[in-house]
């Protein structure tokens, strides 16, 4: 019984900093426009909100500090698979920088919402 404790309390952490920005851009960005996530965060905040909140504090998290130079860029054309027309940091930031501004604003009214 105590290696499934274990088990189950390990699948239970969760993702902080680039690790819970990587997997919400995976999850909920990749290959969806802005019209479609905010579908998608708005019932994601009614059935387990969770995991738009840690995405969030991710972004926040990652936005917040100095990333090794290309993080962004990679966050962006791979993880949220978006080719920008200047692949570089900057623009990707940018780009973080405006999603988690929707992010914020849709959680906010789905908040209000509720």
């Amino acid at each position: 019984m105590d290696d499934l404790e274990a088990r189950l309390r390990a699948r239970m952490v969760r993702p902080t900093g680039l690790l819970a920005a990587r997997e919400f851009l995976q999850t909920y960005v990749c290959d969806s426009d802005f019209a479609q996530l905010e579908k998608v965060v708005r019932h994601m905040m009614r059935v387990n909100p969770i995991t738009i909140v840690d995405g969030a504090e991710g972004l926040e998290s990652i936005l917040a500090t100095e990333q090794e130079p290309g993080t962004y860029a990679r966050l962006v054309a791979y993880d949220a698979n978006r080719d920008l027309d200047d692949p570089g940091d900057a623009a990707a930031k940018q780009w973080l920088m405006t999603l988690l501004d929707r992010l914020r604003e849709w959680v906010k009214s789905a908040d209000a919402e509720r």
